[in-house]
């Protein structure tokens, strides 16, 4: 096949095994909002305990971040990827047999562990098989692969869910990533060189944009030194954090109960109008990225602009005291979805102006779990106040969502008030190699 004698070509279909996978990583991601009663009537849970439950997923997924990173640098990208999408195929099986809440939370951790084995060892086959100036297009291409995931989770896998309930769904999907593990084996290699085809070497040398110099050989600790003692980064990085916490908590575990108790959606509707957010996400992130790179009024401007309008619909919500006209719900959660996206590639773009070449993968790698780190405390957090509320029969009252909703406009301003006070470095074009 013409696939397996071209290395351009070929590295295509190890984007599309990578895509796959990471597919089902942001599938589990956001997966329990749509099996979040089932796991309240079944195992008699409160909030707080489901809270605790979805976010060890979080937990696991951002502390695996720097090892992962490690791995890849050291036994391969194609070893990591493989072994750790067996890990979130045993953790999806602990998940689906789970005999109570305790052991749920068990495999939900597993899932995150195995899962967060998949987007750095994907980037640094990237780094081998794509040319720099093909590589931020590349990863734009995986990361709305791994959202149409997000996508999946709302009314596909409300339909799965529907048909074979929440226990075979899972077991499923534990079948699925075993044939997805041997691919990895099987179609991914770390370098050109590993088929025997000569290196892709770059055509186009990119100018790098430093902010310091940092010579060849630098110890790990002096890097890290660079990193820590830059405001800008700690700066960016709480941004991201408190944006986070809001995006990925609504959307992966409130909004289905929300729109079901509240607005007295069935399952099946309230996971069809969860689709809009994945949508918006998959829709504005390469919008807002195309559009920051062709404007003249810096990125720190568009990405105020992109953030500005999640401020805006929280506040909404807090001072409609939870609940919006429905018509609103359509527009509103596909622009939060855009205005998501949009915010995440920026983030990442900007800190790379703060750091020459050599650092901007450490930084990043630094700053990426501060996301997921937020939807780990967040989540059970959330859950607190749902509880101390309490439930109405089975359904949380809009008091309870009100509070919430409370903490993420305050949260999102503190995210616009970091970016808002943020010196952007001048940015100088050397080379730095």
């Amino acid at each position: 096949m013409a696939f397996f004698k071209d290395p351009f070509r070929y590295r295509w279909l190890m984007l599309g095994v990578l895509g796959v996978i990471y597919f089902l990583a942001c599938l589990h991601r956001i997966s329990p909002t749509v099996i979040a009663r089932d796991l309240v009537n079944e195992f008699g849970a409160n909030a707080t305990a489901l809270g605790l439950m979805s976010s060890t997923y979080f937990y696991f997924y951002a502390a695996v971040q720097p090892p992962v990173g490690i791995l890849s640098d050291t036994i391969g990208p194609r070893r990591v990827a493989t072994i750790f999408t067996l890990i979130a195929c045993l953790g999806c099986l602990v998940f689906g047999l789970a005999p109570n809440m305790f052991m749920a939370g068990v495999g939900r951790g597993l899932i995150g562990i195995g899962v967060g084995g998949i987007f750095v060892p994907g980037l640094k086959i990237f780094s081998g098989w794509y040319k720099p100036n093909e590589f931020a297009w590349v990863t734009g291409i995986f990361l709305a692969l791994g959202n149409l995931g997000n996508l999946s989770a709302s009314l596909p896998l409300t339909y799965l869910v529907m048909g074979l309930g929440w226990r075979f769904s899972f077991i499923v999907i534990a079948g699925i990533s075993i044939p997805l593990a041997v691919l990895a084996w099987v179609i991914l290699r770390d370098r050109p060189e590993d088929r025997g085809w000569p290196p892709i070497v770059e055509t186009s040398p990119l100018d790098a944009l430093p902010a310091t110099n940092v010579p060849n050989g630098l110890p790990a600790g002096r890097r890290f030194g660079i990193i820590f003692k830059s405001p800008g980064f700690w700066m960016i990085t709480l941004s991201y954090f408190f944006t986070s916490g809001p995006g990925l908590t609504f959307q992966g575990l409130w909004s289905v109960p929300y729109l079901m108790d509240v607005y007295g959606y069935t399952r099946l509707q309230a996971g069809g109008l969860l689709m809009i957010m994945p949508l918006g996400f998959i829709t504005g992130s390469p919008l807002i990225g195309f559009l920051a790179d062709r404007l003249n009024i810096g990125r720190k401007q568009i990405l105020l602009f992109t953030l500005f309008p999640s401020v805006a619909f929280w506040f909404i919500f807090f001072i409609s005291g939870g609940r919006i006209d429905s018509v609103f719900i359509v527009p509103m959660f596909f622009l939060m979805g855009a205005c998501g996206g949009g915010a995440l590639s920026l983030y990442m773009t900007i800190l790379k102006e703060f750091f020459p070449a050599r650092l901007t993968g450490t930084a990043v790698g630094f700053m990426n779990p501060a996301g997921f780190l937020a939807a780990a405390l967040y989540q059970p957090f959330t859950g607190y106040l749902m509880d101390a509320v309490g439930r109405t029969g089975s359904a949380y009252p809009l008091t309870a969502y009100h509070q919430v909703f409370t903490v993420f406009f305050i949260s999102m301003l503190i995210a616009f008030g970091l970016i808002l006070l943020l010196k952007i470095p001048h940015v100088r074009k050397t080379e730095d190699r």
